[in-house]
């Protein structure tokens, strides 16, 4: 039989190419900005420092921004990343505050959005907030806050959804899921949303979640509480016995994210749906820690974000929504299969004629692509029993001698206490940094003898410790800065403009002196950012004050009165 024609079926009859590069125009304008290439490169090559700086640069105040929570989320990555947990405070508290908003569901599953003021706030898949979460719980345990990481943690413990299997017994795809929730809106089939309705609220498998509400519960005296939750940890994954054996009774625990996690990415009908394409592949190695008088011992992944995030128990499926509510059944169920399945040129045509017109009438269905580019690919957990100062250790997955790193000025907590630092190791892997292990400076945090630490780094040497009477002494017992006082250095480095404590910074980051900054707040030993930013020497400091260079006038002539005839070199 022939096909009937009419005037509107030629407007479907245009050759699929052009249909094609019409669906792309109608439908392409959801695209948003993401972290630039020279910023994701400087990450991984371990400069968390340059990154955390411009990533504060780039927040807003106004809650109603869409990045809001996404640019605090990056931004609390990399500056533990970098060892600072103190200047983390202020972004971790706001990024709790939001995830919190319309946090969870009746039913304790994560709601989708925050809307701010009719405003949709991108909030993250429900793996990129569990892992917010477990972030916000290791900025609370890296400053002893072991109360407010217990809360942060088991925040990350919500319900997710389950909708089900295939046919061959296979976890629906995101397609699937679409293409169900079409069928049953065209069926009338149930009263309400399929996603709202259609699914199974399930326990969360986030074991880094148990695992730290266990911590915290231990370090707080709440030893049935860890007991229950490391038990959940081994119920998810039997592996994890032995690490939770010693995680009882160890002193420091290091959680170590190692390889770039999962992008995402648009694909499908008109790229309305999004998936998480790996960015490192997922195996099963150990991490190795090795440390003198404790030999060695290698420890299983605790969490793997590649399969986190392809489970649509750990997706929100606001694509999918979006994609069945606005491109409609006529693309998911209707022109679409029309012209596929039949052999028909004209039905062909007509098929594609009905997706595109219903595209042109409710655009803007492209998937929001916007993601937590800073989650790993995977996380372990890693005890350790500190007992002597300065302690170094050295970790390293197995069969990637790149990912060594040596993490040096350890000291002990105190008596009976728990210790966490958190480690992420540089994808791009080999940093002569990473593995330099004596700390060349003296610090805040690694109050250590060090060549050079009998004068400041601004005037020469290799100290940068706060300006107190003890390193006062230290310069004026070596004959330095003899005729100066703890409160005149200080007031020395207020002329710079350097600030001495997250105090001074008004609660945001800042990049260090070493680094051409203007802070001297030390990162934590045990940490990525402690190793580079104390492993390796840096340029001298170029005085900004004219009270400095006076002072550097003044000691380099005393130098030369001292010793008039330098060797030469």
């Amino acid at each position: 039989m022939t096909p009937m024609r009419s005037s509107s079926a030629n407007l479907f009859r245009m050759p699929a190419l052009l249909a094609g590069v019409v669906l792309l125009h109608v439908l392409g304008g959801c695209a948003t900005e993401p972290l630039s290439g020279r910023m994701l490169r400087a990450a991984d090559s371990g400069s968390y420092g340059t990154v955390r700086v411009a990533l504060e640069q780039r927040l807003t105040d106004d809650r109603s921004d869409r990045n809001f929570v996404l640019d605090r989320a990056r931004l609390l990555v990399l500056t533990l990343a970098d060892g600072s947990p103190d200047q983390a405070e202020e972004v971790a508290n706001e990024t709790f505050d939001l995830l919190r908003l319309q946090g969870l569901n009746a039913d304790r599953t994560t709601a989708s959005v925050v809307l701010h003021e009719g405003v949709r706030i991108w909030k993250g898949e429900p793996f990129e907030q569990a892992l917010s979460f477990h972030y916000i719980a290791l900025q609370k345990a890296m400053r002893g806050e072991w109360d407010n990481a217990r809360a942060a943690a088991q925040s990350s413990l919500f319900l997710l959804r389950d909708f089900g299997e295939n046919e061959k017994g296979e976890r629906l795809s995101n397609v699937e899921i679409a293409r169900r929730a079409a069928i049953e809106e065209r069926r009338k089939a149930s009263e309400g949303d399929y996603f709202d309705h259609g699914y199974a609220a399930v326990k969360t498998d986030f074991a880094p979640g148990y695992l730290m509400t266990a911590l915290a519960a231990r370090a707080l005296g709440r030893e049935d509480e860890a007991s229950d939750h490391f038990r959940e940890a081994m119920t998810i994954d039997p592996r994890l016995e032995g690490l939770v054996h010693e995680l009882r009774r160890c002193n420091t625990v290091f959680v170590v994210d190692y390889g770039r996690g999962p992008r995402k990415v648009a694909y499908g009908p008109d790229n309305a749906f999004s998936r998480f394409e790996p960015m490192r592949r997922s195996d099963g190695r150990g991490l190795l820690l090795r440390q003198a008088g404790a030999g060695n011992a290698a420890w299983p992944a605790v969490s793997d974000v590649n399969q986190m995030a392809t489970s649509h128990r750990w997706n929100n499926l606001e694509d999918v929504r979006s994609a069945k509510s606005t491109i409609g059944s006529a693309l998911l169920i209707g022109g679409t299969s029309v012209a596929m399945m039949s052999d028909n040129r004209d039905a062909q045509w007509i098929g594609l004629g009905v997706a595109l017109a219903g595209a042109i009438m409710k655009a803007s269905a492209v998937a929001d692509t916007r993601h937590l580019e800073f989650t790993p690919q995977r996380i372990y957990f890693v005890p350790a029993t500190i007992t002597e100062r300065a302690t170094a250790i050295e970790l390293e997955v197995e069969g990637d001698s790149t990912s060594r790193m040596t993490l040096a000025g350890l000291n002990p907590p105190r008596a009976g206490g728990l210790q966490l630092r958190y480690v992420r190791m540089p994808s791009m892997g080999g940093q002569t940094w990473a593995v330099a292990g004596t700390p060349r400076y003296r610090s805040a945090s690694y109050d250590e003898p060090v060549e050079g630490d009998d004068m400041p780094y601004i005037l020469g040497g290799r100290d940068v410790s706060l300006p107190t009477a003890a390193a006062m002494d230290r310069y004026h017992r070596a004959g330095n800065l003899t005729d100066m006082t703890s409160v005149e250095l200080e007031n020395l480095y207020r002329a710079e403009g350097i600030a001495l404590s997250v105090e001074d910074q008004r609660g945001r980051g800042r990049a260090h002196v070493l680094e051409g900054g203007d802070s001297l707040v030390a990162p934590l030993a045990g940490t990525a950012g402690f190793a580079r930013l104390f492993g390796q020497v840096h340029p001298p400091y170029r005085p900004r004050s004219q009270e400095l260079k006076d002072v550097a006038t003044r000691v380099a002539a005393q130098k030369m009165d001292t010793n008039p005839n330098p060797p030469t070199r």
